[in-house]
């Protein structure tokens, strides 16, 4: 079956002051079911492993939507599946939902496959395309993604942030994982709830690397960048708020 569904219990050291699970832990389980899912139909980073190939999934585009966020102790089902790609880009929806099976929210992503020794992008294996379901709609449409998302540098900002990446903070890749970005730029000022955010993943930060974040408000949301001192962005976001 192509749609899996996986529980998380959300954990004290998972939430916020107002008890209920932050972004961060939302992304991080889209980012769990995601590869346990993938490893069940035959494409993770342990399935190519076993079969010699050095190649991983990177993750280059997020859009996540959240109607309400899980409390301590609550039980959330992370239901997720292959929703079809091209030649180097492949897309994954979710849905969270609640143990009484009410829609908490729902996400959608974009990823890529590197070879871990060169970094380079390598074409997707048509294993992936091979088993996508037809019945299974887009959760948030069949072209969600905001096609150039850009940084609005004439609105008012925010001063900005320094970081500098910890081995910590490093994942499987050899890279700092996508959701510490998330965390560096919620950093920021912001109103209480996040309701959507998009980002977009350009380039990879390693260890000891320092980052510069900078965010700015137009048009009702925020964005966000994250950058390198030499202005070479990671990541760019957008968010959306209520208070």
């Amino acid at each position: 079956m192509t749609k899996g569904a996986y529980e998380f219990r959300v954990r004290t050291y998972e939430c916020g002051p107002d008890g209920r699970a932050t972004l961060p832990t939302v992304c991080n389980y889209l980012q769990e079911a995601a590869s346990v899912n993938a490893e069940s139909l035959g494409f993770s980073k342990t399935n190519f492993d076993a079969a010699g190939s050095n190649i991983s999934w990177v993750l280059t585009r997020l859009l996540v939507k959240m109607e309400e966020y899980p409390r301590w102790e609550d039980v959330v089902t992370v239901e997720t599946f292959p929703r079809g790609g091209r030649k180097i880009v492949a897309w994954r929806d979710f849905e969270l939902k609640a143990s009484d099976g009410r829609r908490l929210g729902a996400a959608t992503s974009e990823w890529m496959l590197i070879d871990l020794a060169t970094r380079k992008i390598v074409p997707i294996p048509e294993a992936v395309f091979g088993c996508l379901d037809p019945s299974l709609a887009p959760v948030l449409g069949a072209d969600p993604f905001t096609p150039r998302l850009k940084f609005p540098c004439d609105a008012p900002s925010a001063a900005p942030l320094s970081f500098r990446a910890q081995r910590s903070h490093i994942d499987l890749n050899g890279h700092v994982n996508n959701v510490h970005y998330i965390e560096w730029m919620l950093e920021c000022d912001h109103p209480a709830t996040c309701t959507s955010m998009e980002v977009v993943f350009r380039s990879e930060t390693l260890a000891g690397d320092e980052v510069r974040v900078d965010t700015a408000a137009a048009g009702g949301a925020l964005y966000h960048r994250v950058h390198s001192p030499d202005a070479r962005d990671h990541i760019l976001a957008r968010t959306e708020w209520k208070a």
